[in-house]
């Protein structure tokens, strides 16, 4: 796998990851501006276009990618 296919999995992520959350916010209460998992700052832009984001983008990235190796994988770790 080469940079532009990493450099795409990686952006296919994070807007799966914003749709989600998209998805999502009726339910959840506006951002902290703090990550849930890390405590750094969320991004900017992150919050300025999901202002319901719990997760910065590395984080929300490296729960995509879990969830999808555990979708592939039948849950098994």
């Amino acid at each position: 796998m080469d940079e532009v296919d990493l450099a795409n999995e990686r952006a296919e992520l994070l807007n799966s990851a914003a749709l989600n959350a998209a998805l999502h916010k009726k339910t959840e209460r506006p951002s902290t501006g703090v990550c849930c998992d890390c405590g750094e700052d969320i991004e900017a832009g992150r919050l300025q276009a999901n202002p319901y984001a719990q997760d910065c983008a590395d984080c929300a990235a490296e729960a995509e990618i879990e969830r999808l190796r555990l979708q592939r994988t039948g849950g098994r770790r």
